[in-house]
């Protein structure tokens, strides 16, 4: 994909400033990736500037259990700092639901019910959390939400691998980190469409004004039989319009015309120029150096590789799947 992946064990390192410098808000985003433990520490107190004080990429050798974690982590120096970690899109299903009509204190033992038949395992053994959506415009649909269902075991599983840190307290989805980086580019308040390539996948985010409309992922398009690997712009092109669709259909809204291809790099930029002439829109590259106070610049192959640490960093809520 687009967002290529750093040489297996090397070290990417990007470690200027004390995580005091970010303010009371820090928060560290930690994400296991091909390459070895994605860390970022990052802080968002507007009207300022989002700060990432640190985004770096720490080797873990062969081994990839809790211990290699936690050795990984000894010398990072987090301490009491918060801390999220991400789930791999294999760990969890998210899905589109109609709300029971049940008071607030009642929504997760509804939803249970409400999702046995949308997942392949006992229902008493899925952890579940739900995200708010905003209001359809069309009346017949109800209340709906995000529905997030995971395995308990895979819960347990990342959580033990993490509980040497003395702050962490979140496990995530990738949806929701770029949902946060969405968050922090100045067309947000507007409207974007961010779309993440990554390893074969693209997943597009709807963001406007704060607010999170809509989540998806789906296979990254390919040209058949010619130019093996190249994206199949014209079918990504119409992946996108039907996303839009949908939202526009369902939420009254206006269209969005600001799209925002990540991670940073020359595959996206050719990406961006392909995608805005099928388009004829204006589509523009994540480049953590614009949206964000570093204190030196982040080349594409540490931004590639730690990208969603940086969106779990950027976590407001407290509240952990």
């Amino acid at each position: 994909g687009a967002a290529g992946r750093p040489p297996r064990g090397r070290h990417l390192r990007h470690r200027a400033l004390d995580c005091d410098v970010c303010g009371r808000g820090a928060r560290a985003g930690l994400a296991l990736t091909p390459g070895g433990l994605a860390l970022a520490v990052a802080s968002r107190e507007p009207p300022g500037p989002t700060v990432l004080a640190r985004c770096e990429l720490l080797p873990l050798g062969a081994a990839r259990d809790a211990e290699a974690v936690a050795a990984a982590l000894r010398g990072a120096a987090l301490g009491s700092l918060p801390a999220s970690t991400i789930m791999d899109p294999e760990e969890y299903q998210l899905a589109i639901v109609q709300a029971p009509d049940v008071p607030p204190a009642e929504l997760r033992a509804a939803m249970r019910w409400r999702l046995r038949d949308l997942i392949d395992y006992p229902v008493d053994d899925a952890v579940i959390d739900i995200v708010d959506l905003p209001a359809a415009s069309r009346r017949d649909l109800g209340r709906t939400v995000y529905a997030i269902t995971a395995r308990r075991t895979a819960v347990e599983r990342r959580a033990a691998a993490f509980r040497s840190l003395p702050g962490f307290d979140v496990i995530d989805i990738p949806e929701l980190a770029l949902r946060n980086l969405a968050a922090i580019l100045p067309v947000a308040s507007r409207g974007v469409a961010l779309l993440h390539v990554d390893a074969g996948s693209v997943t597009l985010v709807l963001l406007r004004g704060g607010t999170f409309y809509f989540a998806r992922r789906m296979p990254l398009p390919l040209v058949a039989d010619r130019d093996r690997g190249a994206v199949d712009v014209p079918a990504l092109a119409l992946e996108r319009q039907r996303s839009l669709d949908y939202y526009e259909r369902n939420h009254d809204q206006p269209a969005m015309t600001n799209v925002v291809i990540a991670p940073a790099g020359e595959a996206s930029r050719t990406l961006a120029a392909a995608l805005a002439a099928e388009t004829g829109l204006a589509v523009d590259t994540y480049d953590l150096n614009e949206f964000c106070r570093c204190p030196a610049p982040l080349d594409p192959a540490v931004q590639a590789a730690c990208l969603l640490a940086v969106g779990a960093a950027l976590r407001d809520e407290r509240r952990s799947l």
